[in-house]
């Protein structure tokens, strides 16, 4: 009996731990994510962004970005993970918002 109770007790442990994690991995996930500003150079299979200081930036999508609703020439705010300039892998942006002219 008392082995039992042990193993039950080890178990809820473990999932406990395991519970705790993934809260971290999130966490880390949304404090790496970074913003830019500038111009939709060129859409396709990747965003080519002209920021305000005359620099273009490569951008793979991601999942839950909406491709659509952009066109060359609209000023954008992206948002991204991974680092600016890096082709391997390139940013990832998550999230692109259209803002004023």
């Amino acid at each position: 009996m008392k082995k039992l109770v042990m193993l039950l007790l080890t178990v809820c442990l473990v999932l406990n731990l395991a519970a705790c994690g993934g809260d971290k991995k999130q966490a880390d996930e949304a404090e790496d994510q970074k913003t830019i500003s500038g111009v939709v150079n060129r859409l396709g299979n990747y965003l080519v962004l002209l920021d305000g200081e005359g620099e273009y930036h490569i951008f793979d999508f991601g999942e839950d970005v909406d491709q659509g609703s952009l066109e060359e020439g609209d000023r954008v705010t992206v948002t991204y993970t991974g680092t600016l300039d890096n082709e391997d892998p390139s940013p990832v942006a998550v999230a692109i918002t259209q803002t004023e002219s």
